[in-house]
């Protein structure tokens, strides 16, 4: 289980775009999710952001778009001073007490 929850309005579920590499290796094709988030800030504003997760079951989120969801999160760091987050595999959104 994730200890990470990240909750925000559903706005978008796709496969992101295959190719092939000059090395010949093949990338994309992943399936995507963007959920635009309300981050607060320091001084009590806040500020949206689009976020974009690869998750293991597009079709989980289908049904979604346009509604608050909520979904567990990994976090990990591919580079010094930068982090990314990821949908666990197996991990499934939930609406419950998130729509009004």
């Amino acid at each position: 289980m994730s200890m990470l929850l990240m909750t925000g309005q559903l706005l978008n579920v796709f496969e992101a775009p295959k190719g092939t590499n000059k090395e010949g290796m093949e990338y994309g094709g992943q399936d995507k999710i963007q959920l635009l988030g309300e981050f607060p800030l320091d001084n009590g504003d806040v500020r949206n952001e689009l976020v974009t997760l690869t998750t293991h079951d597009r079709k989980a989120f289908q049904d979604l778009i346009g509604q608050r969801v909520s979904v567990p999160v990994g976090v990990f760091a591919p580079s010094k001073g930068s982090v990314a987050f990821y949908i666990p595999k197996g991990s499934k959104p939930r609406t419950e007490g998130l729509n009004g």
